[in-house]
């Protein structure tokens, strides 16, 4: 008499977790690039891994609302102390002394951007991205400090809850830090990142989002999440922009959750009207100042 055959239902973890290691070993050893791999055989692969896997995955780009509730995360407003606008203008009017990017500069490629570039894509809004993030880095940075911009920053799965990992990419990520650490950063971002000596360093996460910014909240909020999961971090702050829109947020860490407070939206305004305030809040952000709540 054969062997009785056993249902996925019937295989405890070991059983599992065992086939994985089997799953991956076999993967490692296949050329991918092979034309004589039996079509769909790598899709297969993939879909038997999802059917083993104890702890189901889930992508930033995909997670839903109803996550941050089943994780018990809660969404709230962020209100920007209005008397201290005013602060926060300055700080992004500050200059720095050398600084080839100064504000006239800025507003002259932004301009550029907007004549020459088409947004329709995140892919160009980015472009504009780049160049706000680039004057706060460079505007802030001096020799003994650096702020620099690490982009699609990939962030580790995470285990948040019993049977649900998160992880994915964010768009950038934007590290204060000693400036003897730039070349090692800029060389081995994820290396130096999550290397616990390389301090003190402080991060903030940016996502890029064509239009409907704040849709982008439960995404980041599970990349906020999971960043300060990995590295101990109670609070992160970070924002959502498509360039010419941006919204802020601060994720708290909480004993069961946590809580995703998010400002109204901000745009730079076709005159530059609230550029030097957008500056301001993201130098702030970069140095947790918090003079503008």
């Amino acid at each position: 008499m054969g062997h009785k055959k056993r249902k996925l239902s019937d295989l405890t973890v070991g059983d599992r977790n065992a086939l994985l290691v089997a799953l991956d070993a076999f993967q490692d050893n296949l050329d991918e690039d092979d034309e004589d791999l039996p079509s769909g055989l790598l899709t297969a692969l993939g879909q038997f891994r999802e059917k083993l896997e104890v702890v189901k995955h889930v992508s930033f780009s995909k997670v839903d609302p109803t996550d941050l509730a089943q994780l018990g995360i809660r969404v709230g407003p962020l209100f920007l102390n209005k008397e201290k606008t005013t602060s926060a203008r300055a700080l992004g009017l500050t200059e720095a002394d050398n600084n080839i990017l100064s504000m006239t500069v800025l507003q002259e490629l932004v301009d550029l951007v907007r004549k020459h570039v088409s947004v329709i894509t995140e892919a160009g809004c980015r472009v504009l991205i780049n160049l706000l993030l680039l004057r706060v880095a460079s505007t802030m940075s001096d020799e003994n400090t650096d702020v620099n911009i690490i982009p699609e920053y990939p962030i580790a799965k995470t285990i948040l809850a019993e049977n649900r990992s998160f992880g994915g990419v964010v768009d950038f990520l934007m590290a204060k830090l000693p400036a003897r650490y730039t070349d090692h950063l800029l060389r081995n971002p994820v290396i130096s990142l999550n290397n616990p000596d390389l301090t003190p360093i402080t991060s903030n996460i940016f996502e890029a989002k064509r239009d409907r910014v704040d849709a982008a909240i439960p995404q980041v909020a599970l990349a906020a999440a999971s960043h300060c999961k990995q590295h101990s971090l109670p609070v992160l702050r970070g924002c959502i922009t498509s360039g010419e829109q941006w919204v802020f947020f601060i994720y708290e860490a909480k004993e069961v959750g946590g809580l995703v407070s998010c400002s109204s939206e901000y745009s730079i305004g076709q005159h530059f009207q609230d550029l030097p305030l957008i500056l301001g809040i993201l130098r702030d952000w970069v140095c947790a100042l918090l003079i503008i709540l």
